[in-house]
């Protein structure tokens, strides 16, 4: 009896274990590796871009250049209607190029929400104007799977005077990888006007990114866009003359 005391005696006296810390992620870090899943050092893409509504359908070709977080340079391919017409992204300054009038107009910041080319995307989320890892601030929300997807859940507020669009993003990306999964957009007063969902993964070159980029539009009904990627090169050596404007007004 009494070697059993002593026994339970010492048990009681160990050290209670401490519980291990749930891995917390680096929310910067993860924000950085997700821009850099998609856009890279540098990338060339063609891609198709199929705007959906209730009463018509349209599908535009593009090819899409982009060089770091402040060059963007898109032109259309097809259809014929559009052909040739440019959009060209020097930091904060965007020009769209409109080759049946021979005229390049600036887009001012006020206009970085208006539809691009009538889709549910908006200027902004197709030039990439706003980098995430610079103008917005993070927190973490939850742990989810989604689209079978192990995924943290972001949520992203705007930095005072970020040169943003939206009042709020909600984001998941994989934990394996921080690829996005689905974006949430939310406006000025915090109402969520789109969703965007990131689709069928492939591998191009070195590294696997979302192929299908389905965009739903909340504010109306039956109103959806989906880029779909064609080709993709990524990290490639583009010269800086590409993204000029004697480059977006020549054509072809």
């Amino acid at each position: 009896m009494l070697r059993r005391i002593l026994i339970v005696t010492s048990l009681l006296l160990l050290p209670l274990p401490v519980p291990l810390k749930a891995e917390t992620p680096d929310i910067p870090d993860l924000l950085a590796r997700m821009d850099e899943v998609l856009r890279g050092k540098s990338h060339d893409m063609t891609v198709t871009l199929s705007v959906q509504t209730p009463q018509w359908q349209r599908e535009y070709r593009l090819r899409v250049f982009m060089k770091g977080v402040d060059f963007s340079f898109a032109r259309v391919l097809s259809p014929s209607k559009v052909e040739g017409q440019g959009f060209l992204r020097l930091q904060s300054r965007l020009w769209q190029y409109l080759p049946s009038a021979e005229r390049t107009i600036l887009i001012p910041p006020s206009l970085m929400l208006d539809d691009f080319m009538g889709s549910d995307f908006s200027n902004d989320d197709f030039v990439k104007l706003t980098y995430m890892p610079r103008d917005y601030t993070g927190t973490l929300a939850g742990e989810e799977t989604v689209d079978g997807f192990e995924t943290w859940h972001l949520t992203l507020m705007p930095n005072p005077d970020a040169p943003v669009t939206y009042g709020k993003l909600e984001v998941w990306l994989r934990r394996a990888d921080a690829a996005p999964v689905k974006l949430e957009f939310y406006d000025d007063k915090l109402v969520h006007i789109r969703t965007l969902h990131y689709r069928e993964f492939k591998t191009f070159g070195n590294r696997e990114i979302p192929s299908v980029w389905q965009m739903v539009n909340h504010r109306e009904e039956g109103h959806e866009t989906t880029v779909t990627i064609l080709e993709a090169a990524y990290d490639l050596e583009l010269d800086n003359n590409l993204f000029t404007r004697q480059s977006l007004e020549k054509y072809p």
